[in-house]
């Protein structure tokens, strides 16, 4: 139910906030005073398409923003847990429009899309005017109010869960159903892949374990080759420091006889050199128990170029070519074993076409006695509405041939204003008020079934006059003690029959229109009620006739607790 609307910059609205409740809630104003703006920006925060243009001139963006209790509605608690939207029984829905068309959208705080609040507006809200009256002729909305009415959930989940089966075995016979040529060409194929893998050998991991241990053997042959050259700076007979060191120590020796100082300089050459074949040493020991195997690194980059060879026909890894391997081989069983696969699967799809047509025919049979229900009672409602030679029949007829996901039924919604007249469809027969009053009495119809609780109407009456609006006032009223109904209207009849009365006007102000909204008192609503029956303020008839108006709801239809 929606709680409370708040609009800003949004056409000829500066800004305005309006709160709501349970009951009929009707909106009146002057022609031309912009009545249908509040349902336009409904609209806008519900996911509508709309342009920049609906920005206030002057202004950067506009901004709407639906404050809403989602009470029992399933539909919209199923869609906020699907999303992960937190909630807590309050659903504030907002748009945000920029002059630049852009949009931004949030649900409870949350970024949202324009479909995401397209799908929330449809689980909370049913608008409904004139010109939507149309989807009311449409064989979708017909089957769709008659199998709401009837509670055929289960059973239409059934059939659309045998349906998808068997269509999807339909598919795959299709796809069983070669020619024997193509048969034999996708069996060469096979068998040509399934050898080219299984002569390679593939082991699913192999090709990370080899990269593994190639980079091993490189990093270890890199540090090989240092150690070999620190191993010949070392004790290389000719160049290496142990060599020089031999040479400097027999010099200083020879000096150390004849110069008394280089006796010391010859003990140094002589432990210099002793610590230097202890590092050559250490290094040759070294270089011992490094694994350089020159042979194994060749064996893993032929190996890893014979993978990579059939990575680029059968997968990116050598996990996914051994997946590869065996749906092939799944495959090649398949073709090689094809006649019984083809009759196994015609077999199936009989079985499967079979449940589909049981399950169609039980929500036939129950769509047939829903129909005899649901005319009794739409009839009984349109004779309320002053079409008391009105006649609604809704017929369901099985066609073998029209095969879907709901079921196999025709289903139509015959009508007749008058006595003498044929029941024809009723898009080919109703005039704009009749199919207005039609919507209206199936509205009153399902009102206690369908979960959505806020039910809009724009201009519903219109082509509805004298003791048909009155009746038209009292179904709407009467759909209001039980649902939120909030009605733009003409009609005095219906402007009294609400709970609540909103007034919509237009101001002038610094050369600036602006429309303005506001709750009426008891005393105002008759001067407004006055005002629609066609006379002026000062008519004291008028408002007479106004007041008994009001009265006579008064004491007729309450708001339900």
């Amino acid at each position: 139910m929606l709680i409370e609307l708040y609009v800003r910059n949004f056409v000829l609205i500066d800004e305005l906030r309006l709160t709501f409740g349970k009951g009929l809630h009707v909106f009146t104003g002057e022609t031309g005073a912009g009545k249908s703006l509040l349902f336009d920006a409904t609209r806008a925060v519900l996911g509508a398409r709309v342009s920049s243009q609906i920005v206030q001139v002057g202004a950067d963006h506009a901004l709407i923003e639906a404050v809403f209790a989602v009470g029992r509605n399933s539909a919209c608690v199923e869609l906020l847990e699907q999303w992960g939207i937190d909630y807590d029984d309050v659903l504030v829905v907002s748009r945000t429009v920029y002059t630049n068309g852009r949009s931004q959208c949030r649900i409870n705080g949350r970024a949202a899309t324009v479909q995401m609040l397209r799908q929330v507006g449809q689980a909370l809200v049913e608008m409904q005017d004139q010109h939507e009256s149309v989807a009311l002729v449409t064989p979708v909305y017909q089957r769709r109010l008659l199998d709401l009415y009837g509670r055929h959930g289960e059973l239409l989940d059934a059939t659309a869960s045998a349906y998808l089966a068997w269509q999807s075995l339909v598919r795959e016979l299709a796809q069983t159903q070669v020619t024997e040529r193509e048969r034999a060409q996708q069996i060469d194929m096979c068998r040509f892949q399934i050898e080219e893998i299984e002569r390679v050998g593939v082991v699913a991991g192999e090709d990370d374990e080899l990269r593994e241990e190639r980079q091993r053997l490189l990093a270890a042959q890199k540090l090989r080759g240092h150690v070999d050259v620190l191993a010949n700076s070392l004790d290389d007979p000719r160049s290496g420091a142990i060599a020089q060191l031999t040479i400097a120590e027999q010099e200083a020796a020879e000096l150390a006889e004849r110069v008394q100082e280089f006796g010391q300089i010859h003990e140094l050459i002589v432990a210099a050199k002793i610590q230097v074949e202890e590092a050559a040493f250490t290094v040759s020991r070294y270089a011992g128990r490094l694994d350089v195997d020159p042979i194994r690194l060749t064996q893993i980059e032929d190996r890893l170029a014979e993978l990579r060879g059939l990575t680029r026909k059968y997968g990116a890894t050598a996990a996914e070519i051994a997946e590869y391997l065996q749906r092939m081989k799944m495959k090649l069983a398949e073709l090689e074993s094809h006649e019984q696969r083809l009759a196994t699967l015609e077999e199936q799809v009989t079985v499967m076409e079979t449940q589909y047509i049981e399950a169609a025919r039980r929500l036939h049979d129950a769509r047939v006695e829903t129909a005899k229900r649901l005319q009794v009672r739409v009839n009984e409602a349109l004779h309320r509405l002053q079409m008391t030679d009105a006649q609604c029949e809704i017929a369901v007829h099985w066609q073998d041939s029209a095969r879907s996901e709901d079921g196999m039924d025709d289903i139509e919604f015959l009508f007749r204003a008058n006595l003498g007249q044929p029941l024809l469809p009723l898009q080919k027969v109703a005039s704009g008020g009749e199919l207005s009053r039609t919507l209206l009495a199936v509205k009153v119809v399902v009102a206690d079934i369908e979960q959505v609780e806020t039910l809009v109407f724009d201009e519903i009456d219109t082509g509805v006059s004298g003791d048909a609006a009155q009746r038209v006032a009292e179904l709407l009223r009467e759909l209001g003690s039980d649902k939120q109904v909030l009605c733009v209207t003409h009609s005095p009849q219906l402007a009294a029959a609400g709970h609540v009365h909103f007034e919509i006007h237009k101001e002038v102000v610094a050369n600036a229109t602006s429309t303005r909204v506001r709750q009426l008192e008891e005393r105002e609503r008759a001067l407004e009620i006055g005002r629609l029956l066609g006379a002026g303020v000062s008519d004291e008839t008028a408002v007479r006739h106004a007041r008994a108006l009001l009265e006579s709801f008064r004491r007729g239809t309450t708001i339900a607790k």
